[in-house]
């Protein structure tokens, strides 16, 4: 009778127990849901579980392989309270692949009180001889990895209890700490996007984006209409011009114009993109499916799903990543890295180079079937040097742009001031004319352009002094027989330019007169240093 009656207290208190395990798990979950941040969230974390549990510090922890170094990124002290600051510790190099294997193992390890430093311990710095640490590695889905080291008052241990309390309280941790860096990642992203936008402000030379873009009545206008025609399509487009030309600038005024404005706009520059790394950044990867991998991530295409992908300089990409970008551009099927299942995604590409993309085909460097998916409609961006009927509007809106950034008067630009600019080539284009005001009204202090000391020497090479290489015979060989092929090649380009009067494309253009591709002349022109504009 009496063995009856001390078995039904023990299943009271272990119901008891588990009633309360399990109230104090939904009222975590309830904290973990009901705010963003770390630092709302963890002191409400902490008051629930510190009846169960001796804690004196809980120290929350990002691992940054890259960077061997630990991120604290909240900590608890129950004598100083909450320190939300973030300090970095290093990590020795050796140390760092041991941790990431034994984390990746998702298992917790107890260091006790007056024992050796051992285990996953060994790599950590702080680790108190006279308490119990408990360390527990959390994987969360974004691919952040976390350490949360919960430590015991000085001289008490973690009982199987307090573990178990412990042990199930991490899920709604790991969900308090995602909520924290995805609240975090969406600050950064939206600070991101305004810088981008301003710069792009600065290059369009608009105040706000409903501005009209400079030039669109001249040296663009023909650009702006292929634009508007093919932007209402979901066609591929290939913008192709020189670097600093606004490719990047008539590719959202592309996506501004279509109809995909309300879905996201994706810029991945294709030359930066590390080649061990393009399949994972552009078609994203699974957990584990290399060293590093710790958690699945979406790559490009799948963020832009809705929208309009932009692939700056496509032409750097190598041929096995092309072989791949075909397949989604042909089916719109995707594959993550380490995973089998097919992705659809809804994406309008637009690419661009300042590559001779035709020539890299005929050199075997660019895939020509790709060539022909990409160049379903192609926009050909004139450099600012044959434009020059754009560099005085542009070169007052930089300039307004820039003296408004910088917080000085806006100094006025004269006419001698743009025949100074008229007079210089631009092989940077829009870009190099933004640098070079700044650089001018910094110089003037805001009272006048000092573009003398701005542009330097180069402002010197007018057009109206430059000879014209079209009316120069073509060199004698030494032996009086044939010329070289390089002097006949640039004679040849010199009389189309001048028949052309200086115009790269269009009906009437030097490409059209030698049956090329535009970009492929301007690569030649550039070979043999001839200057539309001496031509005009």
């Amino acid at each position: 009778m009496a063995n009856h009656r001390l078995g039904d207290r023990l299943a009271h208190e272990v119901k008891q127990v588990t009633g309360n395990r399990e109230g104090l798990l939904l009222r975590l979950w309830a904290e973990a849901s009901n705010h963003d941040t770390l630092q709302e969230s963890l002191p409400l974390f902490l008051r629930e579980i510190l009846d169960h549990v001796p804690l004196a510090e809980l120290r929350i922890e990002a691992v940054q392989p890259d960077q061997h170094e630990l991120l604290t990124l909240a900590k608890w002290t129950a004598s100083a309270g909450m320190d939300a600051a973030h300090r970095a510790s290093g990590i020795d190099a050796a140390s760092m692949p041991a941790l990431l294997r034994w984390a990746g193992e998702e298992a917790c390890a107890l260091h006790e009180p007056g024992q050796t430093v051992a285990g996953p311990f060994r790599h950590l710095a702080d680790i108190p001889q006279g308490s119990a640490v408990l360390l527990a590695p959390l994987v969360h889905r974004s691919g952040l990895l976390s350490l949360v080291r919960f430590v015991s008052h000085p001289f008490e241990t973690f009982s199987s209890l307090h573990q178990q309390v412990l042990t199930e309280a991490l899920p709604p941790l790991s969900a308090i700490i995602e909520n924290d860096q995805r609240l975090r990642e969406i600050q950064r992203l939206g600070a991101a996007a305004e810088a981008d936008k301003q710069v792009l402000l600065l290059r369009l030379g608009k105040e706000s984006m409903g501005d009209t873009i400079v030039g669109i009545d001249s040296g663009l206008q023909a650009v702006m209409q292929r634009a508007a025609q093919v932007a209402t399509t979901d066609a591929s487009v290939l913008l192709l011009g020189e670097t600093g030309s606004g490719k990047e600038v008539i590719a959202r005024a592309v996506h501004e114009r279509s109809l995909r404005t309300s879905g996201p706009f994706v810029r991945v520059n294709c030359g930066a993109l590390p080649p061990d790394l393009i399949d994972s950044e552009l078609f994203g990867h699974e957990k584990g499916s290399f060293t590093g991998a710790l958690g699945s991530r979406r790559g490009w295409f799948e963020r832009a799903d809705g929208g309009t992908l932009f692939l700056d300089e496509v032409g750097e990409l190598p041929l096995a990543a092309q072989v791949r970008l075909l397949r989604v551009l042909q089916d719109g099927i995707i594959q993550r890295v380490g995973s089998e299942r097919d992705i659809q995604v809804d994406v309008r590409l637009i690419a661009a180079t300042h590559r001779d993309l035709p020539l890299m085909v005929q050199e075997g460097h660019f895939r020509e079937d790709l060539w022909y998916r990409l160049a379903v409609f192609p926009i050909i961006i004139p450099p600012l040097h044959e434009r020059p009927e754009d560099i005085e509007p542009l070169a007052r809106h930089l300039v307004q742009r820039a003296a408004h950034r910088l917080g000085v008067p806006t100094p006025p630009v004269l006419r001698s001031d743009v025949e100074k600019l008229l007079g210089y080539r631009w092989p940077g284009n829009v870009r190099e004319l933004g640098s070079v005001l700044e650089r001018a009204v910094i110089l003037g202090h805001g009272h006048a352009l000092d573009l003398e000391s701005a542009l330097g020497a180069q402002h010197n090479r007018r057009v109206s002094g430059m000879r014209n290489p079209a009316a120069d015979p073509p060199a004698a060989a030494h032996d009086g027989s044939l010329e070289p092929l390089d002097t006949v090649i640039s004679a040849h380009l010199a009389r189309a330019l001048a028949a052309a009067r200086g115009r790269i494309d269009g009906p009437r253009g030097a490409a059209q007169l030698l049956r090329i591709n535009p970009s492929t002349l301007r690569a030649k022109l550039r070979k043999y240093q001839l200057d539309p504009s001496d031509y005009r």
